[in-house]
This record gives C-alpha cells, sequence and structure tokens, in this order.
C-alpha cells in the first residue's frame, strides 16, 4: 500500500493571504503612511511658523496646540531678540498672558517663561499683578520668569514666597534671588541655608556667592568636590556634574583662596571632562574687576 501525500489546499490559502492583506497589511501601511506624512507636514509647518503664528494658535488653537505653542514660543523667545522688542508682540503676550487665567496650567507656565526669556522689563508688572492669588502650579514659572528678568520691583513680594509650604516655590524663589541679585535680600537667602531640602540649601548658596556673600561657602566646597553627593543617590549623573559646574562658577566669585586652590586641583587633575574645562574657564576670570565679577555667567543650565 502507497503512502498518500497530502495535497494543500492552495485556493483557500490563497483566499486567506488576499484577505489578511486586505484587511491587516494594507490599511496599516496606509495608516503609517499617513503618520509620517502628518508628522514631516507638522514638522515643517512648526519649523516655519513665527513667534505671531504661535500666539494665534494660543489664542484659538484646541486645548493640545494651546499649550504646545507657548512651549515653541518660549524655545523662540530665548533666542530671538528682535520681536521681543516689537510693541505690537509685546501687547499681544501680555493680553494672552491675562486671559490665560483659567487656562491649561501649561499655556500660563510656558508664557511666563517667554516672558521671562525676554529679557524685557515691560512684562514685569503682568507678572507680578496677581501672583499672590496665582494657582499654586503656576507660581513656580512666574518666580522664575521674574528672576530672569532680574526684577529688583519683585524682590519684596517675592520674598513672602521663601517660607512656601511648598519646596518648589521655596527653591525657584532662592534661584530668582541669585539672579536678581540684590544685597538686601542676603539675610532672607542666609535662613534658606537651613531648609529642610538639600537642593534649596545648595542653591542658597550658590544664590547667595552670586550675590557677593559667603555664607554659603562650605557648601559650595563640598559640592565642587562632588562627594557630596554619596548620601544623596537619587542625584543621578546629570545632575550631579550640573550642580558641580554650577557650584565652580559661583565659587570662583568669592575668591576664596581654599575654594580656588580646589578649582585649581580640578583643572589640572579632574578626569571629568566637562567638569575640567569649567574649572579651567572660570580661572581665567580677573575678581578684582567687579563689572567681570558680577556679569560671569552662572547658569542653571
Amino acid at each position: 500500500m502507497t503512502d498518500q501525500i497530502p495535497i494543500p489546499n492552495e485556493p483557500e490559502k490563497s483566499i486567506f493571504k488576499i484577505l489578511f492583506n486586505s484587511f491587516v497589511i494594507i490599511p496599516f501601511l496606509v495608516a503609517a503612511s499617513l503618520v509620517f506624512i502628518y508628522s514631516l507636514f507638522s514638522l515643517l509647518t512648526y519649523e516655519d511658523a513665527t513667534p505671531y503664528d504661535y500666539l494665534n494658535d494660543i489664542k484659538i488653537g484646541g486645548a493640545t496646540k494651546r499649550w504646545q505653542s507657548a512651549f515653541e514660543l518660549s524655545k523662540i523667545l530665548y533666542i530671538s531678540d528682535e520681536i521681543s522688542k516689537d510693541d505690537r508682540f509685546i501687547s499681544e503676550m501680555i493680553n494672552i498672558f491675562k486671559q490665560s487665567k483659567h487656562d491649561d496650567n501649561r499655556v500660563r507656565q510656558y508664557l511666563a517663561l517667554a516672558m521671562g526669556r525676554t529679557g524685557n522689563s515691560r512684562y514685569i508688572d503682568p507678572l507680578l499683578s496677581e501672583i499672590e492669588d496665582e494657582n499654586t502650579e503656576n507660581i513656580p514659572a512666574i518666580i522664575r520668569a521674574l528672576g530672569l528678568l532680574k526684577s529688583g520691583k519683585a524682590v519684596q513680594k517675592l520674598k513672602l514666597f521663601l517660607d512656601h509650604e511648598d519646596e518648589n516655590i521655596r527653591l525657584q524663589t532662592v534661584i530668582a534671588f541669585g539672579n536678581i541679585a540684590d544685597p538686601t535680600v542676603i539675610e532672607d537667602l542666609k535662613k534658606s541655608l537651613y531648609d529642610s531640602q538639600p537642593n534649596i540649601r545648595w542653591d542658597a548658596a550658590i544664590s547667595l556667592a552670586k550675590i557677593g556673600d559667603d555664607s554659603g561657602r562650605e557648601i559650595i566646597l563640598k559640592l565642587i568636590e562632588g562627594k557630596f553627593f554619596i548620601n544623596f543617590p537619587e542625584v543621578d549623573i546629570r545632575e550631579r556634574d550640573q550642580a558641580r559646574i554650577i557650584a565652580i562658577r559661583a565659587g570662583i566669585l568669592l575668591n576664596d583662596p581654599i575654594i580656588n586652590s580646589k578649582i585649581q586641583e580640578l583643572a589640572d587633575e579632574e578626569n571629568n571632562i566637562n567638569i575640567r574645562k569649567t574649572a579651567m574657564d572660570v580661572l581665567k576670570i580677573d575678581t578684582s574687576s567687579s563689572n567681570q565679577w558680577m556679569e560671569y555667567d552662572v547658569s542653571y543650565g
């Protein structure tokens, strides 16, 4: 008796393949193509958009479009100096900010940041006007903006937030005071050296150094050395390096012999390229020149 080899049902398989391609593969490819085209179009559109386009999107766009446009605007104004001085643009920005009181918090936060990044003092009053009654989630962004604007006018109101229960609000206030560099806040900042949150203590020391006060000297020295972070495993490598860079830039402003010696050591022996380069750069500063001493960029990243 000979073995019978089963013959596959080819017509049935072919029909299945056609149905599978028609209802699964082809629709998937079409959908993927549409997503790619939409993404490419969106990217090109965003690249060509002007600050006025973003303002218009914030006014009439959908919920997601509004906060995304505010975010893009905050990036553009960081590098665009010309538009930030345009009277019409400034007036529209202020009006939109006032109207954003009950909008998505992200819209208001990115608008505040955009205002701060212009460096234009005309935004100070709108930012200050309702800060005491502002939504708690929005206060850090507004404080940050006022710090970027280096608003001495904001100092008295900002002092109210140094004891706020929200640690992010306290943190942004401490950082803002360092940017404003008003000597009248020194005693207030000294209290922040004993805040319950380590990052607030660190930034209080940095801000004091930017004003020329060495009350946070020991903290800055520990930050520069980097061993400080052994007790803070939640601080990742990138954050640790950034904190050390900021501490080096602030520490050199104090013209302290021990801090200067530590920075020189880093410039000569540090293995981390970014840390070593920062140390080498700051050692070129003439700290005897008050203008260069106060204008040196102690960036917060």
